[in-house]
């Protein structure tokens, strides 16, 4: 099967195939993706970081008819994208991230099937790619992706916009955010999530998705005045190290000081050596902020991206107060 990228790329996975799908686990456009690819073909399933992908597709099972990442990012991992063949018969990319040529070439001679556009979230692209083997109520999944992600202008996310309904859609898949973004939400958890999902369970029905939601919104207002107190404003960027709560939850809440563009939360990762971050900017911040991670954390010997006003980089510990300063020439004053 040849390698596809075209936006209107449609697929039906055979009846009985063994698919095992990896998604990304931390916000519902990752979670209502697997759902989505689970409900079309009662696939096994992971979840994971961008970080672990490695480590996932090692563990891995092997001699798939299909291997489907979604929501994950495989830009400039042209040795994870060689490998790929060696798990599955066919192997699906789903993603909205940024994709360079080179990327995309990869992809290419690797033969993988890829539906890729920035324009829609993954979930959204999973829907319409798969709808010819889901229930009519699917679209529900794509829309809590949709009403989540940072706004985007494609064609179908209009599309599904407009088949459900606004308020009810939109109250669910902030329902499952507020939820996720919990530091209490176990992966096991999202798993299982993920699973009643697939079977068209909505968020409001699951009652521990309802507990972490209002306890994670009562905290978080608590949360974003010690947010304020705390963070340092250099130009026109909001800067401050994290705690427990979501970095990019606590960069969204941070974007409220005033006369700030962009706001930017750093914490150290698992191992002390490397600092994680997250930014979230607005229109007044003039740049594709996904780009600009990418291009700044290189430099420093790190890895980023994302979209054009949420993204997030790793960086080497030792050089974080260099990003910083930077980030804040890049931004301007």
């Amino acid at each position: 099967m040849k390698t596809s990228a075209r936006s209107e790329l449609r697929l039906r996975i055979p009846s009985g195939s063994r698919v095992f799908c990896i998604s990304h686990k931390d916000d519902p456009d990752g979670l209502a993706s697997a759902a989505l690819i689970r409900c079309a073909t009662r696939c096994l399933f992971s979840l994971t970081g961008y970080e672990d992908l490695e480590r996932i597709l090692a563990d891995a099972p092997r001699d798939l008819d299909w291997l489907v990442l979604t929501d994950l990012g495989l830009n400039e991992k042209r040795k994870v994208i060689s490998d790929l063949p060696a798990i599955a018969k066919h192997v699906l990319y789903v993603d909205h991230h940024l994709l360079s040529p080179e990327s995309k070439e990869a992809l290419r001679k690797a033969r993988v099937i890829v539906r890729h556009s920035l324009s829609d979230c993954t979930s959204v692209l999973v829907w319409d790619l798969l709808r010819g083997q889901l229930p009519g109520r699917a679209i529900s999944l794509a829309a809590y992706g949709a009403v989540t992600d940072p706004p985007v202008p494609g064609r179908l996310t209009r599309q599904v916009m407009l088949k459900t309904s606004w308020n009810l859609d939109a109250y669910e898949g902030h329902l499952l955010a507020l939820a996720l973004s919990s530091p209490k939400c176990t992966d096991l958890l999202r798993e299982e999530i993920v699973r009643r999902l697939s079977s068209l369970q909505m968020p409001h029905e699951m009652r521990a998705v309802r507990r972490l939601a209002d306890q994670q919104a009562a905290r978080m207002l608590k949360l974003q005045k010690q947010l304020y107190d705390r963070a340092e404003v250099k130009g026109r960027v909001a800067i401050v190290r994290g705690g427990r709560l979501a970095l990019g939850t606590s960069a969204e809440l941070l974007l409220g000081v005033p006369n700030v563009v962009a706001a930017l939360v750093y914490r150290p990762a698992d191992s002390p050596t490397r600092t994680r971050i997250s930014v979230r900017g607005t229109d007044e911040c003039g740049r594709h902020l996904g780009k600009l991670l990418d291009r700044l954390a290189r430099k420093f010997g790190g890895e980023g991206g994302g979209h054009m006003l949420a993204a997030g980089a790793m960086v080497p510990s030792s050089r974080l107060q260099g990003f910083l300063r930077l980030f804040v020439r890049q931004i301007g004053r």
